[in-house]
């Protein structure tokens, strides 16, 4: 008689775990029949759509697995070769899933984020290594973790690409081509110079409307030469991110309307010369990756939003999914701009490559800036000197063409790109400055400098356009949920507008001491914004006294206030104003609702208790 081994049943029986774990989130799991050390590969889904992310699966299967004394981590032994495979050597994403087929429990981890082990087993002459595999890490209920656990891997194997092609040696690559001066002043006399410095003036004096006109006349002109075209076409790029800035419109359309920008660059230098299609074709590759940096800053902010709110499990995974396959696109599109710029180094007519690529630096230091929030140092910190290369490429190219305008631009790219002032890109911005001879174009650029360090310290500074943060906000996560908020007409975006300017209760709390604002009626489209842009301040709002117990509800604070005040403060006697500097902070805010919450609570079932709705 024919028997089937115990091992046998064993590992179909983890195969089938897998498979059911896995499938019920929608992902499409792939068994590996001849590879490697590699067993499955998972795609992952969003929905019914593939995200373009996937990853290897190396499964072992036990009916008594080696758990430690505490419980906390399974022992799970891989041969030396295996192990190196999988933490140095393998290109592609793979986790180490055990399977306790007697419990029916899945436990993984992720053996190319062991980097202390994987350092050592490079270098081990033992014929197996084993690995910790964390019971806090079991599936289904750790799937968002996993798929986080997969972004840092997407970036770690694209930092390994980057770090090969990195630019640190640049400076000994680098040659001189005399006649750079001479062709960029060939350049100027050729774009018709006192054309667009009338377009500049016309931008600074906020003349948006006459400048345009003035760049289409350019633009349509057939005698125009591609350079003052091309000229004309930045200087509209710089219009419209300011104008679109200032109007408070979507970032999202800025970052697409560089993109636009670009593509038209491209189209005017279709047929050459070949210097200003090869800085059109950086400005596009450039765009783009701000478009998917822009992309991943929105899903990441939704991200956190959702994981804090902890209402939509769903959500929070898809989210985790398409924030993956974000940063691997990210860190691709950067790949491809470094080459550009390692291409741009020693081009014959650079000259005209140097502030295209400064347009790269200024698109990933906000991808830089999410990294920092993440948590990922390292990666930030590699990031950040990749840019900074460019950034000193940038300048020696504007140096050496006698751009000065241009080097100066760089420079300021290197600030943004760091938060502290101990860092290599600050340090070298400070001393890049002083080799500018224009003792103005100097002056303001250390000033430039001065200005990206009070941003990095939260203080205002004179000049900057400050919007409505919380709009913006609304926005991005809109963005990233892919939410159209485009008609300020619609029951949604009005509630949401609401939602953006009862942010806080400080304008009304600041009024006396005595008043409490709280949420009352919650609606069908309050509870939507709730669970999808996290946030409580779509419903209606409850003004109370808590010395006379009087109360009064609107949707809108200001509305509800301006009724209250009239009936009661204006004519109470008992009247008590805050200091001037009172401020509503977070702990303010916290004191201040565990003073309230006895009265809050006595509240709940009534008319002015927190409490779902039917209608908003």
């Amino acid at each position: 008689m024919i028997t089937r081994s115990p091992e046998h049943d064993t590992n179909r029986a983890g195969k089938r775990m897998l498979r059911e774990q896995l499938e019920a989130f929608g992902w499409v799991v792939n068994e590996i029949t001849e590879d490697y050390g590699i067993d499955f590969n998972v795609q992952v889904f969003e929905g019914t759509s593939p995200t373009g992310a996937w990853f290897h699966v190396q499964l072992k299967s036990s009916e008594s697995p080696d758990y430690s004394a505490d419980g906390s981590f399974i022992s799970q032994v891989l041969s030396t070769a295996h192990a190196h495979h999988y933490m140095n050597e393998l290109q592609g994403p793979i986790f180490l899933v055990v399977a306790d087929a007697a419990a029916k429990s899945l436990f993984w981890c992720a053996p190319q984020l062991m980097r202390s082990q994987a350092d050592a087993i490079a270098v081990s002459d033992n014929k197996s290594m084993t690995v910790r595999v964390p019971t806090s890490q079991a599936l289904p209920a750790t799937a968002p973790a996993l798929l986080s656990s997969l972004d840092t891997l997407y970036m770690l194997l694209a930092t390994r690409q980057l770090v090969s092609g990195s630019m640190a040696d640049f400076a000994k690559t680098l040659k001189h081509l005399g006649g750079q001066d001479v062709l960029f002043q060939e350049f100027q006399e050729k774009a018709n110079t006192l054309k667009l410095l009338k377009i500049r003036d016309l931008f600074r004096d906020d003349k948006y409307v006459e400048a345009r006109a003035r760049v289409a006349a350019i633009l349509n002109d057939l005698d125009s030469s591609v350079e003052i075209k091309y000229a004309a076409q930045v200087q509209l790029e710089v219009i419209d991110f300011t104008d679109i800035v200032r109007s408070g419109r979507p970032q999202a359309e800025l970052s697409q309307r560089l993109l636009s920008h670009a593509k038209t660059l491209q189209t005017i230098t279709a047929k050459g010369p070949a210097h200003f299609k090869f800085a059109a074709l950086i400005k596009r590759k450039a765009a783009e990756l701000e478009v998917l940096v822009k992309e991943n800053s929105d899903v990441f902010m939704t991200l956190k939003q959702q994981v804090a709110l902890g209402q939509n499990p769903l959500m929070v995974l898809n989210l985790y999914a398409r924030r993956t396959m974000l940063l691997r696109d990210v860190t691709r599109k950067y790949n491809q701009c470094v080459r550009l710029a390692q291409l741009a180094a020693n081009y014959p007519e650079r000259w005209a490559l140097g502030r295209a690529l400064t347009d790269i630096v200024k698109a990933i230091a906000y991808f830089i800036g999410t990294l920092r929030a993440n948590g990922n140092t390292e990666m930030e910190r590699q990031y950040a000197e990749s840019a900074l290369q460019i950034c000193k490429l940038a300048e020696w190219i504007s140096i050496e063409s006698g751009d000065l305008d241009g080097a100066v631009v760089a420079i300021l790219a290197a600030v943004i790109t760091v938060h502290d002032t101990d860092t290599a890109g600050y340090r070298w911005a400070v001393e890049a400055v002083q080799g500018i001879s224009d003792t103005k174009l100097r002056s303001d650029a250390l000033e430039g400098i001065e200005r990206g360090v009070k941003r990095w310290k939260g203080e205002n500074v004179p000049g900057d356009y400050v919007g409505d943060t919380i709009w913006q906000i609304i926005q991005n996560v809109a963005s990233a949920q892919g939410i159209d908020i485009s008609d300020e007409a619609s029951p949604l975006v009005r509630q949401l507008r609401i939602a953006a300017r009862d942010d806080t209760f400080e304008r009304v709390l600041k009024d006396c001491e005595h008043l409490l604002v709280s949420i009352g009626a919650v609606g069908p489209i309050a509870r939507y914004i709730q669970e999808y842009f996290a946030t409580t301040m779509a419903a209606s709002k409850v003004v109370h006294c808590t010395l006379h117990d009087y109360h009064y509800e609107d949707k809108e604070l200001d509305i509800a206030y301006a009724k209250f005040r009239a009936d009661y403060c204006d004519k109470c006697p008992d009247r008590k104003p805050r200091a001037t500097d009172w401020t509503y902070s977070a702990a303010e805010q916290r004191l201040h609702e565990d003073r309230h919450r006895p009265l809050m609570k006595s509240l709940a079932g009534t008319r002015y208790g927190v409490r779902p709705t039917v209608t908003d």
